[in-house]
């Protein structure tokens, strides 16, 4: 590839050449995005230096091209006005990632990543398996925009809930680490340039181009603490064809970790987290105890009372003999007992006995970079990339919903009520026995549920590029497609569990035993394979057209940009026939049609959707005063303008500027400013969706003031959960787009007295409107609360019927009985704002060339100051009643948003020596889903910090020339993740379990 003599740089060491091509703002760590290298020149003009000194020169070496992500002028000569973080080589060494989560994990103004791919209890309908996400400034997920070689990347077809939104991500885990050269991070809006979602930022990922040679690395390592093996095995080869013209280079990756159980770590072995509690003053409180109260024992409604056996309402369940229970009649032929009421809390299930809590994973990644240089100085290159990925894991056995409920006929082998060899004998109960119908029952017999994932994404790209006079024109066609296929094996199909409960001879299924008495071919007639199948498009086609000299003023040559681009994006979920409502399980005693088959999953019916846009950008940039012109207090003044259109088909149209001031008062201070109008398309999931069907277990305040008026607890802090409810969220077709409005201030400091040092401090602000947003299921059903104490009721709340043992228990509280919740409803609306605030920090520090070698310092800090979630009128009536609200009101460090967050690197290089160590910080914040008993403080997560460390040597003689040796430890203190009332008693979304985790690796090099 031909390089242009305005963009060279022959300049040394590194930071040096640096600072010259983008003027003295323009330190590594903030603004530049990295460095094209020319492998293939160092490798052939010196010819007789050793292996080693070429893999130093690899990173050292002379610059091609300067990129700068949230500018499109190609060699504007105006540069570091925005806030641009790099991790380059080293940092990517030091961090010693083997995915794309552990990479963008690092980036410290990056929040909690519910992606996560260790989540296996949400089920079918989330985004389960090899993936990973990235949430720049805590917004929430699909905020950042996230680029590969500078364009677009197909979203993951899959969705996870963020404020019972559904919400999707880019799966940074289909990028190759072992291919990129560098990532760059914008931390400001760009919407004006990029497009929607570049709410927060914009990360772009860099692959190797232009590489000559063979590079094959294999890594293995072991975690301490737990039976967590990786191995990871890449491949980087190029090769130039054509007389230098044509350039292929090829990255290949392949990574295979273990499984590792929830057992195998005291914190997450057991769901009842309350012996952690002990010695602190939560102790005795009732969070924490995370156990299921559908168990292998069983609850039960029978069609009427019995006396002496039921409640009022016919409610009893099954236990073992217990002697000091004077309340439980031991009449079951198996030797169990009945009693009335429900199951006692010592009884419950530990959930977390059998599932996974780091899945199987296999990955394969693939990208290949084509390039071509035509005589003419046309350029053409082309992207091929393919990702693979499965993952295996296992979900605790299957247990039955409230709104799917099985009805046990009276003529049922193992009814103990009904008209059978196995009735009870003693009691009143009408001849022709009674249906029961099973309230709460896990198959634990049946064994654990197993989840396959397969992942797959693939990319291809045509682009060609060039120059006509003082114009870059660059253009592409893209096509890339991601799919996923989940299923889950050994689930229960409800019609024919309930057909194998009702036979009338032994061969029936007995679910009054606790799950050990059946025989395998009881169960296998109702045991399915249970699938969802999603699929996602991105098309692509733009032109770019720039010129960094369009016009000159006084102070120099003002660059500009123009471009259009046209996408096209889908997606597709096809859910199962057992749960879109194509087989629907209907009960054969009572005749009621339910819509899923599926035991412990709502139904949900299949959606698809798509959506084309248009859109075209113009960009400005260049000096308003320059140092020539010796203006006092102004060194230096550049200027950047931008704005941008899009189109949709489905939403409408928006148009966003932005504007950028970088102020120089004397030639080591910058100072920045920008101001920036954004937007975020309602993703095709909240606009095709009809309706999203889930689980959830909310606090009936209702009942609970019941409790406190009759004395049963002291306030309503001290009530727990109900049983599971249907939370149905209807998706809106008339969504509009969220807005966002981006303030940036900053400055950056070069001292002339220190080489290599460069300080910056930058203030950020994003308001957004319109946001799409639903009530949690838990702030609806509080509202049905607040409007049954003043006399009405939510009609988004949907209750049963009052039962006997209902009105019972409203008795002397003075309150009207009511039964208990079924399904609560919500609308996918444009309903709130939010206002969040922060500061970044960075301190990057060089020092070469001493007698002890080499050293590079990179030190980003990153502090929430503000975010704030609007409260809407009937919310604040809630809060002044001290009802919790989720996700409103002032969200500093609550629910994953710590206060700081900051990561460093060290690296050292000395001859063939060199080591590197990264740390990362992850400050405390609350829990708020578990609140004190008594005080009604939320559970405060303490702060967590990790140190990995690694030292390598390279050879540059004899049989192992070529090659490099690294022995690296992560995790090096073993740092446990701090407790959280979460599934595994830690957030998985900001926290890691693996422990101290030691690695080996061997690269070899062929120039």
């Amino acid at each position: 590839m031909k390089t242009s003599n305005s963009n060279k740089c022959n300049l040394s060491p590194l930071a040096l050449c640096i600072l010259t091509a983008l003027g003295s703002s323009a330190a590594v760590a903030q603004q530049t995005t990295g460095v094209e290298r020319t492998e293939v020149a160092g490798a052939q003009v010196q010819n007789t230096e050793s292996t080693a000194a070429k893999l130093q020169k690899e990173q050292e070496q002379d610059l091609e091209k300067v990129i700068v992500v949230g500018s499109s002028i190609k060699g504007l000569n105006v540069t570091g006005a925005l806030p641009v973080s790099l991790m380059d080589q080293k940092d990517i060494d030091a961090i010693a990632a083997t995915s794309g989560a552990d990479l963008f994990a690092a980036i410290p103004s990056n929040g909690n990543v519910n992606f996560n791919g260790n989540d296996v209890v949400s089920g079918v309908y989330a985004s389960r398996g090899d993936v990973a996400s990235i949430n720049l400034r805590s917004i929430g997920t699909g905020n950042t925009l996230v680029l590969l070689n500078g364009r677009r990347l197909v979203q993951h077809p899959g969705s996870q809930t963020e404020n019972s939104v559904p919400v999707t991500t880019v799966n940074m885990n289909a990028i190759p680490v072992m291919g990129i050269r560098r990532v760059e991070v914008l931390h400001d809006g760009a919407a004006a340039i990029y497009g929607s979602d570049a709410v927060a930022g914009v990360v772009n990922s860099e692959m190797r181009s232009d590489f000559d040679g063979y590079r094959f690395d294999v890594q293995y390592g072991d975690a301490e603490n737990i039976s967590r093996s990786k191995l990871n095995m890449n491949m980087l080869g190029g090769w130039f064809l054509n007389d230098q013209a044509t350039n292929l280079t090829l990255s290949m990756n392949y990574y295979k970790a273990s499984e590792v159980m929830a057992s195998e770590l005291p914190y997450s072995a057991d769901s009842d987290l309350r012996p952690f509690l002990e010695g602190t003053d939560w102790e005795g409180d009732t969070n924490f105890r995370n156990t299921s109260s559908t168990t292998p024992w069983g609850r039960f409604v029978a069609s009427q009372r019995v006396a002496g056996l039921t409640t009022a309402a016919g409610q009893f369940h099954i236990e073992p003999v217990d002697g000091s229970d004077f309340n439980q009649q031991c009449v079951l032929a198996n030797g169990l007992c009945i009693d009335s009421g429900s199951v006692s809390s010592d009884q419950y299930f530990n959930t977390n006995g059998s599932r996974t809590l780091l899945p199987e994973t296999e990955r394969a990644n693939a990208f290949l970079f084509i390039n071509h240089e035509m005589e003419s100085g046309t350029e053409l290159y082309g992207e091929l990339s393919y990702y693979w990925a499965e993952s295996n894991s296992q979900r605790g056995e299957t247990a039955t919903l409230t709104s799917a409920p099985v009805t046990i006929s009276k003529d049922a082998h193992w009814n103990p009520l009904g008209s059978g060899i196995n009735r009870v004998a003693g009691y009143d109960i009408p001849a022709e026995g009674l249906d029961i119908t099973i309230d709460s029952y896990r198959v634990v017999d049946a064994g654990v549920r197993q989840i396959n994932v397969v992942n797959t994404t693939y990319r291809g790209l045509a682009g060609a590029r060039g120059n006509f006079g003082n114009w870059d024109w660059d253009s592409a066609v893209l096509y890339s497609a991601a799919k996923t296929d989940d299923t889950t094996y050994n689930r229960t199909s409800l019609t024919k569990f309930q057909q194998a409960v009702n036979r009338t001879d032994a061969s029936a299924y007995n679910p009054f035993c606790g799950a050990t008495c059946n025989s395998q071919a009881s169960m296998e007639p109702f045991l399915v394979n249970i699938s969802r199948v999603g699929e996602t498009e991105l098309a692509l086609v733009d032109y770019k057209l720039s010129n960094p000299n369009l016009f000159s003023l006084p102070a120099g040559n003002v660059g500009v940009a123009f471009g259009t681009e046209w996408r096209y994006e889908s997606f597709e979920n096809d859910y199962d026939d057992r749960l879109d409502g194509t087989t629907v399980y209907t009960d054969a005693v009572t005749g009621t049609v339910y819509e899923t088959d599926v035991m412990g999953s709502s139904g949900q019916p299949d959606a698809d959707g798509s959506r084309n846009v248009f859109s075209a950008f113009v960009e400005l940039a260049g000096p308003l005063i320059s140092p020539e012109m010796d203006i006092p207090l102004v060194e230096k003044l550049d200027f950047q303008l931008a704005g941008r259109y899009e189109r949709y088909n489905d939403v409408g149209s928006v148009f966003k500027p932005k504007a950028v001031l970088s102020w120089y008062p004397a030639q080591s201070v910058q100072i920045r400013a920008s101001y920036a109008e954004g937007f975020r398309a309602p993703n095709l999931e909240q606009l095709h969706t009809a309706r999203t069907n889930r689980v959830n277990y909310p606090i009936d305040y209702y009942r609970c003031q019941a409790s406190v008026n009759k004395g049963d607890i002291a306030n309503l802090s001290a009530c727990s959960g109900t049983d599971s409810i249907e939370n149905i969220r209807l998706g809106n077709p008339n969504l509009k787009p969220e807005k966002d409005y981006n303030y940036g201030f900053g400055m950056v400091y070069t001292p002339a007295f220190v080489d290599n040092l460069t300080l910056t401090a930058d203030f950020w602000r994003i308001e957004q409107e319109d946001l799409v947003g639903i009530r949690s299921f838990q702030n609806i059903a509080d509202l049905d609360y607040l409007y049954r104490m003043n006399g009405s009721s939510n009609p988004n709340v949907i209750r049963s019927a009052p039962t006997a043992d209902d009105i019972a228990f409203f008795a002397g509280s003075g309150l009207e009985a009511v039964g208990d919740m079924m399904d609560i409803y919500g609308l996918f609306e444009n309903l709130d704002s939010r206002t969040t605030e922060g500061l970044d920090l960075g301190i990057y520090y060089k020092l070469n060339r001493t007698s002890f070698g080499d050293f590079d310092f990179k030190l980003n800090g990153a502090k929430l100051l503000k975010s704030y979630q609007s409260i809407d009128e009937e919310s604040a009536k809630l809060a002044a009643l001290g009802i919790t609200l989720d996700d409103v009101g002032d969200m500093i460090q609550m629910d994953g948003r710590p206060e700081w967050q900051a990561s460093g690197t060290v690296t050292w290089r000395y001859d063939n020596w060199g080591a590197g160590l990264h740390a990362k910080y992850v400050g405390d914040y609350y829990d708020t889903s578990a609140v004190h008993d008594e005080t009604g403080d939320f559970w405060h997560v303490s702060s967590w910090n990790t140190v990995s460390l690694y030292g390598q040597y390279s050879f540059d003689e004899g049989a192992m020339d070529g090659m490099r040796l690294r022995v690296g430890v992560r995790n090096l203190f073993d740092r446990e993740p701090p407790l959280a009332d979460e599934t595994y008693g830690y957030d998985a979304s900001l926290h890691s379990s693996e422990g101290r985790y030691f690695y080996v690796s061997l690269q070899a090099n062929f120039f």
